[in-house]
């Protein structure tokens, strides 16, 4: 419970001005609020928050506790423990590294422990990709957090001071998460207002009492009980009280923040709906896109606005009920797909909202636009708000569900390959090995030096890597040891990101990615099918294959359980770790080789 300043004090605290962007912002918000302790891993986009803390505090501007995990679930663990031990927590995350940490969101939830995590939103693979759309924070939807949207820095700052309040409230204790846009707010600097200084802000804040904590030994308490029916739906019962606290303190804790700030922020934005006929719903940064197309469309004399949630969890029913109540067509634009729902999720929540009216008479659509940071334009903002007039005007969906942008190409084209594949005979490097069977001895015999430099490469010229990078002609030089044919595997990092943009590759060989944590899992799982359908007959005898996983470069800390995994497994596979002193993929941040200090 957080311990705070009279609301009849409240008066706007003095600001100066600085040009930010989002993860900027994150870090001064996490600064001014000075939090106990921040669990993180890096990934992008959302690496530049802890990069940021991390420089403030060798400066002394704050006393935040920074702790590196070995990957996004282990970093949730150390936000959840802290948060038992009743202190402040701060974390990061994006993408695929929400999704690792998430089996523990809803662990902290349910122990009612509050904390802040940002969610700097990008695209969920396969195929890899590191831009912005919603994909990962639609999962979040059911763990029991509180969600903020938030569209530009600005929101990003203020919000974060909001999560704090909201979340420790005696009748909430949630955690809270506030997301905004990979590398449209994240990266994209804004003019912007920071408060001065923090004494008033802090004394709104009060100071954090959690009502219960694993660190007094005068109070000892079990956290995580084993809880059977008929116990635990009561004890979710009440986290649902919570959240209904939390939609009920919402208005007040906005406005109490207005004042503090000088900015409102409503649970739901809107913009000229008084008389508007049709509209679409969209959120974060393409609303303020469809400002303008609105803008634009006015001027013409057509009657359409726009409207967007600043708050996903507690849902606002009653304000998106409010908001469209007159309304004759919405188009809900997502940017993410809840596959085989025929829509995405705030697609598949309007309907239930305005579902729950019986006066509303809304024509609902949904679109699915800008995956995988592809842009969102005034003109597809027109188009859409223009698909709604049109359902307004006919009274009817003549489709219901459909992308926006999406290209399908020339059916007729096919794909040539560049270079043909290898066969046993351009693989033969004259190697032979002979298991002795009396003492089990390997003997490997046949090597000559000028005929292995004579081997083809089986990674060709042509990929990205930084001038002077040894990871190629140390795996070409490697690869040419090997007899026959490889099948490769790749974890994610500077070595697959360089080699395998598409629609190109650089692998002459079969090539496979998956992620850190899961590569030599992944490997195993390729190396046993391998052995059983060739034991089927599925496969010919004598193809010979051999499988090698190509990891460091952040594999070497988050791929460690996988590859100990495959290892007691005793799977017949090649693991290259490679020492590049750092975790490259994000800019040089720690892993279990990296110097100390560097």
């Amino acid at each position: 419970m957080a311990k705070a300043v009279a609301k009849e004090k409240l008066k706007k605290v003095p600001q100066e001005t600085g040009f930010l962007n989002g993860n900027e912002m994150v870090a001064e918000a996490g600064r001014a609020i000075d939090f106990h302790m921040m669990g993180y891993f890096p990934i992008t986009p959302s690496t530049q928050i802890a990069e940021e803390l991390d420089a403030m505090k060798a400066e002394g501007l704050h006393d935040i506790k920074m702790i590196a995990g070995d990957g996004e679930h282990s970093a949730a663990g150390i936000c959840l423990g802290a948060a038992a031990g009743g202190g402040r927590i701060l974390n990061a995350t994006s993408a695929q590294g929400l999704l690792f940490a998430l089996e523990q969101l809803p662990s902290q939830a349910g122990l009612r422990f509050p904390m802040v995590l940002n969610v700097i939103c990008r695209t969920i693979n396969s195929p890899l990709n590191i831009l912005g759309d919603h994909s990962d924070i639609m999962f979040a939807l059911n763990t029991g957090w509180i969600i903020f949207m938030a569209r530009d820095p600005q929101m990003v700052y203020d919000l974060n001071f909001a999560a704090v309040k909201l979340g420790e409230l005696q009748d909430v204790r949630l955690p809270v998460i506030v997301a905004s846009d990979g590398f449209f707010t994240s990266h994209q600097k804004r003019k912007v207002s920071l408060f001065k200084e923090s004494k008033a802000l802090k004394d709104w804040l009060g100071s954090y009492d959690a009502p219960y904590h694993a660190l007094d030994p005068t109070n000892p308490i079990t956290i995580g009980p084993y809880m059977n029916d008929p116990d635990l739906i009561n004890n979710k019962k009440q986290q649902a009280m919570a959240m209904e606290a939390a939609y009920r303190h919402l208005p007040r804790v906005l406005k109490e923040l207005g004042t503090l700030s000088g900015r409102s922020y409503p649970i739901v934005e809107t913009y000229r709906m008084e008389d508007a006929e049709a509209a679409l719903f969209i959120l974060n940064t393409a609303y303020d896109t469809t400002r303008d197309a609105v803008d634009r469309m006015r001027e013409k004399g057509l009657k359409v606005g726009v409207v967007a949630t600043n708050v996903l969890r507690p849902f606002p029913l009653k304000e998106i009920q409010d908001a469209l109540k007159k309304v004759k067509a919405l188009c809900v634009a997502d940017r993410q797909d809840s596959y085989g729902a025929w829509g995405g999720n705030m697609s598949l929540e309007i309907k239930a909202a305005l579902k729950d009216d019986p006066a509303n008479k809304t024509l609902v659509f949904s679109r699915i636009y800008g995956l995988g940071g592809k842009q969102f334009y005034i003109t597809e903002a027109e188009e859409l708000l223009g698909q709604a007039l049109k359902v307004s005007l006919e009274g009817k969906i003549d489709v219901p569900y459909d992308y926006l942008g999406a290209d399908p190409g020339d059916p007729g084209y096919v794909m040539e390959r560049v270079m043909k594949p290898f066969t046993a005979e351009d693989l033969d490097n004259g190697i032979t090995v002979e298991k002795n069977p009396d003492t089990g001895k390997v003997d490997v015999k046949g090597i000559n030096i000028r005929r292995l430099t004579g081997m083809p490469k089986r990674i060709a010229p042509g990929h990205g890597a930084c001038p002077g990078c040894g990871i190629f002609p140390s795996l070409n030089l490697f690869l040419k040891g090997i007899k026959g044919h490889v099948v490769v595997l790749f974890q994610t990092g500077c070595a697959e990101i360089v080699t395998s943009g598409f629609p190109f590759s650089a692998h002459r060989m079969t090539y496979i990615h998956n992620l850190f944590q899961n590569g030599a899992a992944t490997l195993s799982g390729l190396v046993e099918m391998y052995r059983e359908r060739k034991k089927r007959g599925e496969i010919p005898q004598d193809m010979e294959i051999t499988f090698v996983m190509v990891s460091g470069d952040g594999g070497l800390d988050i791929g460690m359980g996988s590859l100990v995994g495959a290892a007691l497994r005793n799977h017949p596979m090649i693991i290259l770790e490679y020492d590049n002193q750092g975790y490259m993929n994000t800019g040089d941040q720690l892993s279990q080789t990296t110097p100390l200090g560097h």
